[in-house]
């Protein structure tokens, strides 16, 4: 038996995430950790001091690693218990001091660090929640702005034509949080007339009643982020299909999208 949950809200994902998703969906491998951040730092022209803010960070999987690499970072997530997680995180990891990565229980679609930054990321899917154009744009929007002139900004979602093409109805993922068991069964369904891709989860946490929610996430074409992203006044718009820096394909993994604001 499943709880349902009430996603009646146009805006899902503030009573979408559980704390088991982070742990299971953005678990990477070392190699996959390493390679991500390589592509960070090397695409985003990024030295020791270098300010970045991770836009959606969750419990800070990119960007405790990246402030223990020299840089400092601020990060945002809207989620509570994410932030907590980060903060916990970080204290074990840091001394008290500059270097330590700042964390803030807020809304990616408002919240812009206090100071300038040098690179803004947001990766992990957290882009098109919103079913209109105009409500994704103003997270682009609150990326260019807390940019420094000259600053760069990295975009991680999914390759949509790639999906499309080798499209599974059912995908199930497996793994443990906090010592327990943990299955996802999501069920995916396109809505070609709005451009969403709607989907239905449940969570499965060992010594839990199951938990199913729902969430739409909208399907943007390459084309359709360039266009949004020099509509925010970003420009060197540049595609990768994945962290290993290779060119953008129908089949690519992943979409990477990397772009300045105008010095």
């Amino acid at each position: 038996m499943t709880e349902p949950t009430d996603q009646s809200s146009e805006e899902w994902w503030k009573s979408f995430h559980v704390l088991e998703m982070a742990d299971v969906l953005l678990d990477r491998s070392e190699q996959q950790l390493r390679t991500t951040l390589e592509f960070v730092q090397r695409e985003l022209g990024l030295k020791r001091d270098s300010h970045l803010f991770d836009q959606c960070c969750g419990c800070g999987s990119l960007s405790i690693p990246l402030a223990l690499q020299g840089l400092r970072v601020t990060g945002c997530d809207l989620f509570e218990p994410y932030i907590a997680r980060a903060r916990e995180d970080a204290a074990k990891q840091f001394e008290t001091g500059s270097s330590t990565p700042e964390f803030f229980c807020a809304d990616a679609f408002k919240f812009v660090p206090s100071e300038p930054c040098d690179a803004v990321i947001n990766w992990y899917s957290s882009f098109g929640y919103a079913a209109d154009d105009a409500t994704n744009q103003q997270m682009l929007d609150r990326a260019f702005e807390s940019l420094k002139p000259g600053g760069r900004f990295a975009l991680e979602i999914p390759n949509v034509p790639g999906l499309l093409r080798r499209f599974e109805p059912v995908l199930v993922q497996e793994g443990t949080s906090r010592g327990r068991a943990v299955r996802i069964v999501r069920t995916c369904e396109p809505d070609f007339e709005l451009g969403l891709l709607r989907q239905t989860w449940e969570w499965n946490v060992e010594g839990e009643t199951a938990v199913t929610r729902q969430s739409a996430v909208k399907m943007y074409l390459p084309n359709r982020v360039r266009e949004l992203l020099l509509a925010a006044g970003f420009d060197s718009v540049r595609m990768f299909g994945s962290a290993d820096g290779e060119p953008y394909e129908m089949d690519s993994p992943r979409l990477l999208v990397t772009s300045g604001k105008p010095a």
